[in-house]
């Protein structure tokens, strides 16, 4: 026995593919947004703790110099030696941070790039390179792979 199918299922079918393909469009877009957003926040994370241990780094060269200028107040020095000891401890914090926000810079960045050339090039397994590729967030995913892509070499 033979089905037939009716302009009305056609047309379903039709409404039902279109539908799929705007719900992964957008899920693509979603994704580049979030990837973008990390990569961007990991950024500015690096570039804060890197300020953080040049101004550390700068406060204790003062410091330092201050002391060897200061007459020897016994009460001074143990503030001098506590407040420098802090700062010693939150320059290596500092440092600590930098590394490990490099790291994560690096995955974030990899994993941006990765996922903009397989929307370029049409690798997924669904094509909506030309749907995504012209929008927004695409733009911007690329402009901060390119903003971000220096400071990494």
């Amino acid at each position: 026995m033979r089905t037939t199918t009716t302009s009305t299922d056609a047309n379903t079918n039709e409404e039902e593919h279109e539908t799929q393909r705007e719900k992964r469009i957008s899920r693509v877009l979603r994704e580049l947004k979030i990837k973008t957003g990390v990569l961007r926040r990991l950024s500015k994370e690096r570039e804060m703790y890197e300020r953080e241990v040049l101004d550390f780094t700068s406060r204790i060269e003062k410091d330092e110099r201050i002391d060897r200028n200061d007459d020897d107040d016994e009460t001074n020095d143990n503030n001098n030696n506590n407040n420098a000891r802090q700062r010693k401890q939150c320059l290596e914090e500092s440092k600590a941070m930098v590394r490990d926000t490099f790291v994560r810079l690096e995955k974030a960045f990899v994993d941006l790039e990765e996922f903009v050339e397989t929307l370029v090039e049409g690798k997924e397994d669904f094509d909506v390179r030309d749907e995504v590729t012209g929008k927004e967030e695409f733009r911007l995913a690329k402009e901060q792979v390119e903003r971000v892509k220096p400071s990494l070499c």
